[in-house]
Formats: structure tokens, sequence, C-alpha cells
């Protein structure tokens, strides 16, 4: 796997991490009705976070799934920030580094299925 996919994987792995944790300290702390209204803003970031454990397999389809996520988490997690709540411009940040870098060259070759020809 390139660095630049792996690094677009670990950011979206981050991401979702962050999500479970501070949901987690959330409703650990100030229980569930704080846990859901944190979850809320972390929703595509964990759907992001699963697509990311799929980058092994082949097809651009992941990679454009990824994209799209990817933009849906950056325009989910935007009130975030006038609400001040997490995630808040950590979001739309990581978004835009995971779409930057699936974007290369290197990521396109990586997700293209070899060509029988």
């Amino acid at each position: 796997m390139p660095r630049l996919v792996r690094a677009a994987q670990v950011l979206a792995l981050g991401m979702g991490g962050l999500g479970l944790a501070c949901v987690a300290s959330s409703g650990w702390l100030l229980g569930s009705r704080a846990a859901i209204a944190t979850a809320v803003p972390f929703v595509p970031a964990l759907l992001l976070a699963l697509i990311a454990l799929t980058f092994n397999s082949e097809g651009q389809s992941i990679r454009i799934g990824a994209i799209l996520v990817a933009v849906l988490n950056m325009l989910w997690t935007v009130p975030s920030i006038i609400d001040g709540r997490p995630p808040g411009p950590l979001g739309p940040l990581v978004s835009l580094a995971v779409i930057v870098l699936l974007f290369r060259r290197e990521a396109r070759d990586w997700f293209e299925p070899p060509s029988l020809w």
C-alpha cells in the first residue's frame, strides 16, 4: 500500500477512533442523552473509518466511496464548529486531507484493478 493511501487510512481510522472516544467519554460523564448528541456529528466519520478498513481491496468504487463519505463528513461537521461541539474544525480538516490524498495518482493506481490486456 502506498504511503499516501496509508496516510488517508490512518487519518480516517484516527477520526473514527476519536469519535468513539468522545461518545464513550460523553456517555460516561454526562449520560446517554449527551452521548447521542455527541455521536451525531461523528456518524460520517465512523462510516469513513469502516470504509478505510477495506483499503486493501481492489476497485475504484472503494476510493470513490471514501471520497464521497469524506465530502459528506466535511459538510456534516461544519455545524459542530459553530456549536462548539466535537469534532469542531478537525472534522473538515481531516476530511479535506483524506480527499486530497485519495485524489493523488498513486492512490488511483493502487485501487485500480490490474488490466488483463
